[in-house]
């Protein structure tokens, strides 16, 4: 031990320095290791300096001796609580291609921990955790009758795995230690089939559906049931993502509507759709461009970027929840559907175009979907096979979905539907908007008494 002068700006202090040689059998398997190693303690804790050198060479007398610094990295991955570990990986996670992962997942894995994970392992040292804990964990795991909890239990597997999946591979230091030799999660995980294939709505029944939804809302049926948004792209559009005055109608997928929490509420956000291949144009048929027209001029704002599904309580945008209440009010209207999600509306969507003769390239178009098979590279999108779908579309609409006094035209039962709900003021301002073939049509549909 070795009584030491050090400064810190202009005042000096004393300390302590110990040392002692390394040990040379020690340089075959740590052969870029200093000559001596080296502590300092201040001048009060001489003691603790002796102590350390006794056990330093008590160490190096059993051949036990292990470099000081391996020894502090191990001392503090044996510290390490899963709680820590778990919540650090939550909150510091990226995608493979090094984009953060969403909000909105990070929101589900955060719950995952708070849920179902961090009451049984929290405290718990990550290096503690051993399989059998995870497969008393597993088999622990509330499932109900008739298989509600299965999914979850995969999902939050899934997330547990990942973290241990880390632990195992990520270094801790330039030796290349890792917090675990070896993930502990090794289950099969059952994965439970399809309780049902989604239902598929008839036209007929999109526009049964469209009709019984609140007016505000109900146009959300047809975008995502014949255009094929998802739910929060469909509640995420403003007044700028729709152009119907051009020669190819379309509505500009750009964004998603996305709930997480912030400051212990939900809130929606706008933030960007599934994935890259989400952002697109879809092509608009011609029996829904009145319906959205109409749409515009009732309850959106002139702002360009006026949500177009608005709350009528406070303005704001519109939570999933709520479309979801509304939509199975709505289906008590169509008894064959009973049970049908709202999510269902996209895969109708994406079948009756495909129905309608639509190539892979175009549903691919379409649905926003990353296709990677090489059989389904060969099928592009093409102008004509695009027309000939909205062609086909319109035709499934016009002879399924409204009756025959419509007079061919397909939009105009939705029209009178949602023109029946207005204001005098508003039915006025509204048939200043609509083209006059249009016009005539619900003027005398309205006559009739339908």
């Amino acid at each position: 031990m070795i009584e030491k002068n050090g400064k810190r700006g202009d005042r000096t202090y004393h300390y302590i320095e110990c040392s002692y040689p390394t040990p040379l059998w020690a340089f075959e398997k740590w052969p870029n290791l200093p000559r001596r190693q080296y502590k300092t303690f201040s001048l009060e804790r001489e003691t603790d300096a002796e102590a350390w050198l006794n056990k330093e060479q008590k160490l190096i007398d059993n051949e036990t001796w292990t470099p000081p610094r391996i020894r502090e990295t191990r001392e503090r991955r044996d510290a390490i609580s899963f709680s820590e570990y778990a919540t650090a990986y939550v909150e510091n996670h990226h995608k493979r291609n090094g984009d953060p992962i969403a909000d909105t997942t990070k929101d589900k894995y955060r719950e995952y921990l708070r849920l179902y994970l961090i009451p049984v392992f929290g405290d718990k040292a990550v290096i503690a955790i051993t399989r059998d804990d995870i497969q008393r964990w597993y088999d622990a795991f509330p499932v109900r009758k008739g298989g509600y909890g299965y999914s979850a239990r995969r999902h939050v597997y899934e997330l547990l795995s990942a973290i241990f999946a880390e632990a195992a591979t990520k270094p801790l230091n330039q030796e290349g230690d890792t917090l675990i030799k070896v993930n502990p999660c090794s289950i099969a995980v059952y994965r439970p089939q399809r309780r049902k294939e989604p239902t598929v709505a008839e036209p007929e029944e999109l526009t049964a559906l469209y009709n019984a939804m609140p007016a505000w809302l109900r146009l959300s049926v047809y975008l995502c049931g014949v255009l094929g948004l998802r739910e929060g792209e469909c509640l995420a559009l403003q007044r700028s993502d729709i152009e119907l005055d051009t020669d190819r109608p379309v509505v500009h997928v750009r964004r998603s509507a996305k709930e997480i929490m912030k400051d212990g509420h939900r809130v929606i956000v706008l933030g960007n759709t599934k994935t890259a291949s989400s952002v697109r144009d879809v092509d608009v048929p011609r029996f829904l461009i009145e319906v959205i027209r109409l749409h515009l001029e009732v309850f959106v704002t002139e702002e360009p970027d006026a949500l177009l599904f608005t709350s009528p309580k406070n303005g704001g945008p519109v939570k999933q929840q709520t479309v979801r209440n509304a939509w199975y009010r709505a289906l008590k209207q169509v008894p064959r559907l009973e049970g049908m999600r709202f999510y269902d509306l996209r895969h109708t969507a994406l079948s009756k175009a495909v129905e309608a003769g639509a190539s892979l390239g175009t549903v691919k178009n379409m649905a926003g979907h990353t296709i990677d098979t090489t059989a389904f590279n060969y099928q592009h999108e093409s102008k004509a096979n695009r027309n000939l779908t909205l062609k086909h579309i319109d035709e499934a609409f016009s002879s399924g979905s409204v009756s025959a006094d419509a007079d061919g035209s397909p939009q105009v039962e939705s029209i009178l539907s949602l023109f029946k709900t207005l204001s005098a003021d508003k039915q006025k301002q509204v048939m200043d908007s609509l083209p006059p073939d249009v016009l005539a049509q619900v003027i005398t549909s309205t006559l009739r008494g339908e």
